[in-house]
């Protein structure tokens, strides 16, 4: 077939032309098509190389052969106009841009034979590939799940005899971009990429629907071993996590590090931000900034499983609502370390500051490390918490050790930090729902853990609980103050087998009493001073 580039005063439609200028701005880009002096660029419409939009006929070999020429005459632009294209696994090859036009819409094909590599989109050892517009890509889903009967009773929807593992699936690509479209009913996680580097993914949509109601396992976008992501303007709705970074036993690098999450917009039953629980190798300078997360089950988590390192981790500026309709329990905040196995090396958490967000959800903020490996340097700075409830977790009381990796829906419902070294809390608030159970208790317990900084903390424990406000059990070096607390406080500090606890400067008087019984009967080496004491002392 004859070659139909199409040259840059030939070529009708603008959309196109944006694309195959520049990636970045629609507006630098309009501008620079009006500059006579710019350069002829190569764009393929798809249409006129044999596909076909009717919706009905398979495109897979036809999309390809046009891919293939666009990379092996230099590069340039994969043009798809208005339509509906069937196709099976299509490859991305270098310096190849796909752009979707409005009103394109590309689908996945219903037949396992159409597919390669076990996904819709490939690419391998790429470079300077892109999808780009302002069309649609569509994994019909649907047509790989169906709804059976579960061993608890409820009828889900479940996996047939196969799907795609992945809908888009890149493996040591550099220069990855994909901006600006919608992906639509994934049928298992949607971007998977593998150590790759330079991933710029920005202003897309991705719409697979929540668990319950979609199909399963419809992660978001799972960097995976992958250095200098930045992940932005985003809006995801996923069955299961949104954003998740991960080193995978597929991953060659073993390194996930330099990544920037800001500006997303996120909605899952499970988790909207996350690091884990796949840690195979390290974790190091991640941001994640700017962000919403609502109707989720989970609004950020680290979890470390495989003997990797978590080390240098920021996170600010978050609002989560994990009140997820159809889940009575849900948690803000979810840090866990331990081992996937016995045989599993020990991993570790450190150096994690996480700033300036509101929480509503129906349980608070869980932290645990193991008792053989402790979390280290964790500062958690300018969080409100407003506990919704739900039902009550037989795990409240006594959190079981190990806790499950996966027990976002069964934590405790206070502030519970356990097996943590260097942990500073800073202008922390916790507030109880009107209907608030008197099972509650505590409003933050720290249980093995040392040296730590409450600054400013203030709440209460549930009302009609005999628990204390703060429970300190074997912790050592404890520095409270600038504390205040609320009407209704009964107790402040219950304090077992702990050592050097300093409180300094804080305002109690409003609560009962300052220790419980069986604080005063422990050796407690307690240094008090400069505090405003309950009025019954």
């Amino acid at each position: 077939m004859k070659n139909k580039k199409i040259r840059r005063r030939n070529f009708i439609g603008g959309a196109a032309v944006v694309a195959g200028l520049n990636l970045f701005s629609v507006n630098d880009v309009t501008g620079a098509i009006t500059n006579e002096n710019t350069a002829d660029f190569p764009v393929y419409n798809v249409v006129d190389f044999g596909v076909s939009g009717d919706g009905t006929t398979l495109n897979s070999d036809a999309i390809q052969n046009v891919i293939n020429l666009c990379s092996k005459k230099g590069g340039g632009t994969v043009f798809f106009p208005p339509g509906n294209f069937l196709t099976g696994t299509f490859e991305l090859k270098s310096n190849v841009n796909v752009f979707l036009s409005p009103g394109a819409t590309i689908w996945g094909s219903k037949n396992q034979e159409d597919y390669r590599h076990g996904c819709l989109v490939y690419a391998e050892d790429a470079e300077n590939i892109s999808i780009t517009g302002f069309g649609t890509i569509n994994g019909n889903g649907e047509s790989f799940w169906e709804k059976r009967l579960h061993q608890d009773g409820e009828i889900k929807w479940s996996v047939k005899s196969w799907r795609p593992d992945r809908m888009f699936l890149f493996f040591r690509c550099e220069n990855l971009r994909l901006y600006n479209f919608t992906i639509e009913k994934s049928p298992a996680w949607t971007i998977h990429p593998i150590d790759c580097k330079r991933v710029t993914i920005t202003g897309i949509s991705i719409l697979n629907g929540l668990y319950e109601d979609d199909g399963p396992n419809t992660d978001g976008i799972n960097p995976d071993g992958c250095s200098n992501v930045i992940i932005s303007n985003c809006c995801l709705l996923c069955g299961d996590d949104c954003i998740v970074l991960k080193i995978t036993e597929k991953s060659q690098t073993k390194i996930c590090r330099d990544v920037v999450v800001t500006n997303c917009v996120l909605q899952t039953s499970q988790t909207g931000l996350k690091i884990g629980t796949e840690t195979h190798g390290e974790f190091r300078n991640i941001t994640f900034s700017n962000c919403t997360v609502f109707d989720s089950g989970g609004g950020f988590a680290l979890i470390m499983r495989d003997g990797g390192l978590i080390d240098g981790v920021v996170v600010d500026n978050i609002t989560i609502d994990s009140k997820h309709p159809k889940q009575l329990d849900g948690q803000g905040i979810y840090i866990w370390s331990h081992r996937r196995n016995d045989d599993t090396s020990w991993g570790m958490i450190r150096n994690v500051l996480i700033s300036n967000m509101t929480i509503n959800a129906a349980g608070g903020i869980f932290i645990t490390g193991a008792k053989e490996k402790h979390i280290e340097g964790l500062t958690l700075k300018n969080i409100r918490i407003n506990i919704s409830g739900g039902r009550y977790t037989n795990e409240h009381e006594n959190p079981s050790d190990p806790f499950t990796a996966f027990g976002h829906f069964t934590a405790p419902y206070d502030i519970f930090c356990r097996h943590v070294d260097n942990l500073k809390l800073q202008n922390i608030q916790i507030n109880w729902p009107e209907s608030e159970d008197e099972r509650f208790g505590s409003a933050l317990r720290c249980w093995s853990v040392n040296d730590i900084d409450i600054d400013g903390f203030r709440g209460r424990q549930s009302l009609n609980s005999n628990a204390p406000v703060i429970s300190f059990k074997n912790a050592n070096n404890a520095f409270v103050h600038n504390c205040s607390m609320p009407h209704g406080t009964g107790t402040v500090f219950d304090i077992d087998k702990s050592r050097q606890i300093s409180i300094i400067g804080n305002d109690f008087g409003r609560a009962k009493s300052l220790y419980s019984q069986e604080s005063s009967q422990n050796d407690i080496e307690l240094f008090e001073t400069s505090n405003r004491l309950p009025v019954s002392n």
